[in-house]
Protein backbone atom coordinates (compact mmCIF):
# COMPACT_ATOMS: atom_id res chain seq x y z
CA UNK A 1 0.00 0.00 0.00
CA UNK A 2 1.40 3.56 -0.55
CA UNK A 3 0.32 6.21 1.71
CA UNK A 4 0.77 9.82 1.03
CA UNK A 5 1.82 12.46 4.15
CA UNK A 6 0.73 15.45 2.89
CA UNK A 7 0.57 19.04 4.90
CA UNK A 8 0.50 22.54 3.88
CA UNK A 9 4.58 24.31 4.49
CA UNK A 10 6.04 24.38 7.86
CA UNK A 11 3.27 21.75 9.33
CA UNK A 12 5.11 18.86 10.31
CA UNK A 13 5.18 16.73 7.67
CA UNK A 14 9.05 16.12 8.29
CA UNK A 15 8.20 15.06 11.81
CA UNK A 16 5.62 12.50 10.92
CA UNK A 17 8.13 11.49 7.99
CA UNK A 18 11.23 11.18 10.23
CA UNK A 19 9.14 9.11 13.08
CA UNK A 20 7.56 6.76 9.98
CA UNK A 21 11.74 6.04 9.32
CA UNK A 22 12.77 5.45 12.93
CA UNK A 23 9.85 2.80 12.95
CA UNK A 24 11.81 1.23 9.87
CA UNK A 25 9.43 2.15 7.02
CA UNK A 26 10.79 3.40 3.83
CA UNK A 27 9.73 7.16 3.32
CA UNK A 28 10.06 9.04 -0.35
CA UNK A 29 10.98 12.94 0.03
CA UNK A 30 9.21 14.67 -2.48
CA UNK A 31 11.57 17.52 -1.66
CA UNK A 32 14.80 15.33 -1.50
CA UNK A 33 14.13 14.71 -4.60
CA UNK A 34 12.94 17.88 -6.01
CA UNK A 35 16.09 19.55 -4.76
CA UNK A 36 18.19 16.86 -6.15
CA UNK A 37 16.61 17.46 -10.14
CA UNK A 38 17.34 21.05 -9.58
CA UNK A 39 21.37 19.41 -10.28
CA UNK A 40 20.20 17.83 -13.07
CA UNK A 41 21.41 19.34 -16.80
CA UNK A 42 18.10 18.95 -18.36
CA UNK A 43 16.38 20.80 -15.75
CA UNK A 44 19.00 23.06 -15.32
CA UNK A 45 19.05 24.22 -18.79
CA UNK A 46 14.84 24.66 -18.81
CA UNK A 47 15.16 26.52 -15.49
CA UNK A 48 17.52 29.29 -17.30
CA UNK A 49 15.29 29.32 -20.41
CA UNK A 50 12.58 30.17 -18.45
CA UNK A 51 13.81 32.39 -15.80
CA UNK A 52 17.61 33.46 -17.12
CA UNK A 53 21.34 33.27 -15.41
CA UNK A 54 20.34 35.39 -12.14
CA UNK A 55 19.20 32.19 -11.06
CA UNK A 56 22.83 30.68 -10.57
CA UNK A 57 25.62 30.53 -8.50
CA UNK A 58 28.84 29.03 -9.63
CA UNK A 59 26.88 26.81 -12.43
CA UNK A 60 24.23 25.74 -10.12
CA UNK A 61 20.52 26.84 -9.39
CA UNK A 62 20.63 28.71 -6.43
CA UNK A 63 17.10 28.09 -4.92
CA UNK A 64 16.57 30.98 -2.51
CA UNK A 65 17.27 33.43 -5.91
CA UNK A 66 14.43 31.07 -7.53
CA UNK A 67 12.51 30.95 -4.43
CA UNK A 68 12.27 35.07 -4.80
CA UNK A 69 11.50 34.24 -8.79
CA UNK A 70 8.17 32.56 -7.63
CA UNK A 71 6.86 32.58 -4.41
CA UNK A 72 3.89 35.28 -4.53
CA UNK A 73 4.57 34.94 -8.72
CA UNK A 74 1.37 32.32 -9.94
CA UNK A 75 2.77 32.41 -13.75
CA UNK A 76 6.26 31.43 -12.24
CA UNK A 77 5.29 29.29 -10.05
CA UNK A 78 3.59 27.10 -12.18
CA UNK A 79 6.30 27.62 -14.96
CA UNK A 80 8.46 26.20 -12.28
CA UNK A 81 6.45 22.79 -11.43
CA UNK A 82 5.84 22.38 -15.04
CA UNK A 83 9.36 21.46 -15.26
CA UNK A 84 10.05 20.40 -12.04
CA UNK A 85 6.80 17.99 -11.22
CA UNK A 86 7.46 15.40 -14.55
CA UNK A 87 10.67 15.09 -12.87
CA UNK A 88 9.59 14.16 -9.11
CA UNK A 89 6.80 12.02 -10.30
CA UNK A 90 9.54 9.85 -12.41
CA UNK A 91 11.99 9.47 -9.86
CA UNK A 92 8.84 8.83 -7.29
CA UNK A 93 7.95 5.98 -9.20
CA UNK A 94 11.03 4.47 -9.79
CA UNK A 95 11.51 4.41 -5.61
CA UNK A 96 8.20 2.76 -5.59
CA UNK A 97 9.36 0.14 -8.02
CA UNK A 98 12.07 -0.45 -6.68
CA UNK A 99 10.35 -1.05 -2.63
CA UNK A 100 7.44 -3.05 -4.15
CA UNK A 101 7.78 -5.74 -1.85
CA UNK A 102 6.95 -3.57 1.21
CA UNK A 103 3.81 -3.79 3.05
CA UNK A 104 3.65 0.11 3.32
CA UNK A 105 5.58 2.97 1.04
CA UNK A 106 5.08 6.55 1.96
CA UNK A 107 5.36 9.27 0.14
CA UNK A 108 6.33 12.51 1.91
CA UNK A 109 5.03 15.53 -0.39
CA UNK A 110 3.99 18.84 0.25
CA UNK A 111 2.11 19.69 -3.14
CA UNK A 112 0.50 15.99 -3.38
CA UNK A 113 -2.94 17.51 -4.91
CA UNK A 114 -1.83 20.56 -5.78
CA UNK A 115 0.69 18.51 -8.47
CA UNK A 116 -1.78 16.00 -8.96
CA UNK A 117 0.25 13.14 -7.18
CA UNK A 118 -2.32 11.60 -5.09
CA UNK A 119 -3.13 9.65 -7.97
CA UNK A 120 0.50 7.40 -7.01
CA UNK A 121 -1.21 6.75 -3.38
CA UNK A 122 -3.81 4.56 -2.07
CA UNK A 123 -4.41 6.10 0.88
CA UNK A 124 -3.47 10.10 2.20
CA UNK A 125 -2.51 11.63 5.82
CA UNK A 126 -3.02 14.96 5.98
CA UNK A 127 -0.33 16.67 8.69
CA UNK A 128 -1.42 19.95 9.84
CA UNK A 129 -1.30 23.02 12.05
CA UNK A 130 -3.01 26.30 12.77
CA UNK A 131 -2.62 29.49 10.74
CA UNK A 132 -0.07 31.20 13.73
CA UNK A 133 1.90 28.16 14.95
CA UNK A 134 2.28 28.10 10.85
CA UNK A 135 3.25 31.37 10.26
CA UNK A 136 5.93 31.18 13.24
CA UNK A 137 7.30 28.01 12.20
CA UNK A 138 8.20 28.74 8.98
CA UNK A 139 9.38 32.60 10.04
CA UNK A 140 11.55 30.57 12.27
CA UNK A 141 12.46 27.46 10.09
CA UNK A 142 13.72 29.78 7.25
CA UNK A 143 14.96 32.53 9.11
CA UNK A 144 12.37 34.53 6.81
CA UNK A 145 10.46 37.93 7.26
CA UNK A 146 6.67 37.92 8.17
CA UNK A 147 6.17 38.78 4.41
CA UNK A 148 8.28 35.92 3.09
CA UNK A 149 6.54 33.53 4.96
CA UNK A 150 2.61 34.49 3.87
CA UNK A 151 3.86 34.51 -0.01
CA UNK A 152 4.81 30.54 0.52
CA UNK A 153 1.78 30.15 2.65
CA UNK A 154 -0.88 31.54 0.07
CA UNK A 155 1.00 29.73 -2.70
CA UNK A 156 -0.22 26.06 -1.22
CA UNK A 157 -3.54 24.95 -0.44
CA UNK A 158 -4.43 25.47 2.92
CA UNK A 159 -3.83 22.94 5.66
CA UNK A 160 -8.11 23.08 6.25
CA UNK A 161 -8.93 22.52 2.45
CA UNK A 162 -5.99 19.31 2.25
CA UNK A 163 -7.60 18.15 5.89
CA UNK A 164 -11.06 17.92 4.20
CA UNK A 165 -8.93 15.59 1.16
CA UNK A 166 -7.17 13.21 2.92
CA UNK A 167 -8.06 9.73 4.92
CA UNK A 168 -6.25 10.37 8.04
CA UNK A 169 -5.04 13.68 9.53
CA UNK A 170 -2.29 14.15 12.04
CA UNK A 171 -2.90 17.24 14.45
CA UNK A 172 0.22 18.83 14.97
CA UNK A 173 -0.12 21.75 17.21
CA UNK A 174 0.71 20.09 20.40
CA UNK A 175 3.67 18.28 21.64
CA UNK A 176 5.71 15.46 19.89
CA UNK A 177 4.53 12.98 21.64
CA UNK A 178 0.78 13.74 20.92
CA UNK A 179 1.79 13.87 17.19
CA UNK A 180 3.46 10.28 17.05
CA UNK A 181 0.49 8.56 19.28
CA UNK A 182 -1.15 10.35 16.42
CA UNK A 183 0.26 8.22 13.65
CA UNK A 184 0.50 5.16 15.81
CA UNK A 185 -2.95 4.96 15.65
CA UNK A 186 -3.10 5.89 12.28
CA UNK A 187 -0.76 3.22 11.63
CA UNK A 188 -2.87 0.79 13.23
CA UNK A 189 -6.11 1.51 11.45
CA UNK A 190 -3.66 1.20 7.80
CA UNK A 191 -2.92 -2.47 9.46
CA UNK A 192 -6.60 -3.52 9.91
CA UNK A 193 -7.23 -2.19 6.49
CA UNK A 194 -9.83 0.40 6.80
CA UNK A 195 -10.17 4.22 6.54
CA UNK A 196 -11.12 7.03 9.09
Amino acid sequence: MIIGITGSIACGKSTVSNYLKSKGYIVIDADKIGHEALDDDYVKEKLILAFGNEILDDNKINRQKLGELVFGNSSNLNVLNSIIHPEIRKKILQKIDKNNDKEFIFIDVALLFEAKFDDLVDKIIVVYVDKNTQLTRLMKRNSISEKEALSRIVSQMSPIEKAKLGDYTVNNNLDVINTYEQVDKVLSELKKGYCK
